[in-house]
């Protein structure tokens, strides 16, 4: 999204606020001071004193994330859930950044096609994982073979295409209400008193916010949920294979106990 105060710029030009390579590393820097930070207040916590409120928030989060990607999952892929809070983390600051000037990294093609990869190709993992030889069959199927490939696309798009949305939306709303000021004061496009929007600066920063915190939260949700589905929907079959497996097990056992158990009658004269 735009800048939190219309045309501020808060590390420099262009060149190094539009360039999403400088979002990336600054964004790792933020989340490495983040996990330090937080690691630092769990270890100050003693045990006969009641945790900070940071550390109950912090700890509330995680545990809301790992329980729900474990319902969504069934269990099965628990071992997958630090993976999802952190790609949802990842998502979520990436598009916070935006508020200190920086490109949002949803806005570039490159990095949303690589977590989108990432999704994807693990999923073709865990459906060998779980499937064994059964899933090659599934992915050469020409009927099943465009919906394989369609998370690739689809997820792709779905971000990049509301982050682009965004951007648009907030980049029109900039240019209309500079054209209502320079309508307001009767002065010319260059003028140095059409720099200065009043009404930019108070109504733009809501719509930033708006913007890059709850709509990227929204879109960072819906990644991590989606890719919770794909890799829970790959690994169902062979729970199911696992679940009959264990019935016929049961039965055999039924079946050999239920032999031992019968009572041989003795004819008596």
């Amino acid at each position: 999204m735009d800048r939190f105060f219309g045309k501020l710029n808060w590390f420099g030009p262009k060149e190094i606020t539009e360039n999403h390579i400088f979002s990336l590393v600054f964004l790792v820097i933020i989340t490495f001071i983040l996990c330090i930070l937080i690691y630092v207040a769990i270890k100050k916590q003693k045990i006969d004193k009641a945790p900070s409120t940071s550390v109950i928030m912090v700890e509330g989060l995680i545990t809301m994330g790992d329980n729900y990607a474990s319902d969504l999952s069934d269990h099965r892929l628990d071992k997958a859930n630090p993976y999802f809070i952190s790609l949802f983390c990842f998502l979520f600051f990436g598009h916070i950044i935006s508020l200190f000037g920086l490109a949002p990294i949803g806005s570039s093609l490159s990095v949303v096609f690589a977590a989108t990869a990432a999704t994807w190709f693990t999923t073709i993992g865990i459906g060998f994982a779980y499937q064994k030889i059964k899933y090659l069959f599934t992915l050469l199927n020409p009927i099943e073979i465009a919906g394989n490939i369609s998370p690739l696309i689809s997820l792709t798009f779905r971000l990049f295409g509301n982050i682009i949305g965004g951007i648009v939306l907030i980049t029109l709303l900039h240019i209309s209400l500079d054209k209502i000021w320079i309508k307001i004061i009767k002065v010319s496009e260059n003028s140095p008193a059409s720099i200065i929007n009043p009404i930019s600066m108070l109504i733009t920063p809501f719509m930033n916010l708006y913007l890059d915190i709850f709509v990227g939260a929204i879109q960072a949700f819906v990644f991590m949920t989606l890719t919770i589905s794909y890799w829970s929907q790959v690994s169902e079959v062979e729970v199911k294979e696992k679940v009959k497996d264990k019935v016929e097990e049961l039965k055999e056992n039924l079946l050999k106990n239920n032999q031992y158990d019968v009572e041989i009658p003795i004819k008596t004269n």
